[in-house]
């Protein structure tokens, strides 16, 4: 069908659609066949054809191009099929936040953290909804941040947490910084700098270290610093961004790594590790918050919201006094 130079508006799309041709939608853009959709819908192979064509029909477009292998969409529609993945994912969300209002709960909320979100904010935003809005579910996703970004834009997570590392481009995305915090290095609590007041970057550079990966901002600035002072590291004895086996490694062995602030002292709290009395400036983006732009927050969202911006106040301010005080 060729595409006609007018497409019909909104009220002529809308009085004929219903959530039937957008699951045939979704099920022809995985399958990449009429016969297969219509199996897993449950319907019969010529009803799949006339639902796609009253589709075509309400756009005034061709979403697909049939051949002897099957279909594959236009332009048209592999668009159609990205907003109608979004507009389900936000009609199951709200199909799940009605069942926890059915249950008695106040709403339930699907955010994406990256590592390092989990280990302080995340429990600390959680135990204060816990205490102003205990029936609110806050189903928790961790994953890197490519991944879960991908999941924001489908709309499966109705926020992530983590590095603000968006650029100017990508307007679907709104952000909002939360807080900024200096890295420290930690090692096991035996360790023999453990216990060092003054510390230089020579004694450093002659330690083991678990550093990220060359491509990772962090090891950028933690190569670029030793190459200022005349000094070079060793080759690492693992390169890792993962706070949980770095965690692992460093109470087994001498090694030292470097960590955000916030969870370097709370692996100190626990006992488990040492923050190291040395304070190198290697700043990474500012921990975040990210929505859809143009997607209203629901109420239980924004009650979350609110905990996190408390939450990240206390931890700002716990950093800046952390870098304010004296080594030694």
């Amino acid at each position: 069908m060729p595409a006609s130079s007018s497409i019909p508006d909104l009220r002529h799309i809308s009085g004929r659609l219903r959530l039937r041709h957008l699951d045939l939608l979704q099920a022809l853009h995985t399958l990449g066949s009429v016969h297969k959709a219509a199996a897993r819908l449950g319907m019969t192979q010529p009803a799949a054809s006339k639902l796609l064509l009253e589709l075509e029909d309400m756009f005034g477009v061709a979403l697909f191009v049939r051949s002897r292998r099957g279909i594959t969409p236009t332009a048209f529609g592999q668009a159609l099929a990205a907003k109608t993945h979004v507009l389900l994912a936000d009609l199951a969300g709200a199909r799940n936040e009605i069942a926890a209002l059915a249950a008695g709960a106040s709403g339930r909320i699907r955010v994406g953290v990256q590592p390092v979100a989990l280990p302080v904010l995340v429990p600390r935003a959680i135990q204060r909804m816990r205490m102003h809005h205990p029936g609110v579910t806050v189903m928790l996703h961790e994953g890197a941040h490519d991944a879960l970004m991908d999941g924001l834009a489908r709309g499966e997570l109705d926020c992530v947490l983590g590095r603000l590392m968006l650029n100017a481009a990508q307007a679907v995305f709104s952000t909002e910084m939360l807080y900024e915090e200096p890295i420290c290095v930690v090692a096991r609590r035996g360790h023999p700098l453990a216990r060092s007041s003054r510390i230089t970057a020579a004694a450093l550079a002659r330690q083991d270290w678990i550093l990220p990966p060359p491509d990772a901002p962090l090891r950028q600035r933690i190569d670029a610093y030793f190459a200022q002072q005349g000094l070079a590291l060793p080759a690492p004895v693992a390169e890792s961004v993962s706070l949980l086996a770095n965690e692992v490694l460093l109470r087994g062995a001498d090694m030292l790594a470097a960590m955000p602030r916030a969870v370097a002292h709370h692996y100190a709290e626990l006992g488990v590790l040492a923050v190291l009395k040395f304070k190198p400036d290697w700043s990474l983006p500012a921990v975040g918050v990210v929505q859809r732009a143009h997607v209203e927050p629901t109420p239980a969202l924004l009650r979350f919201l609110e905990a996190l911006r408390s939450e990240a106040q206390t931890l700002q301010r716990e950093s800046n006094v952390d870098a304010s005080a004296p080594e030694g």
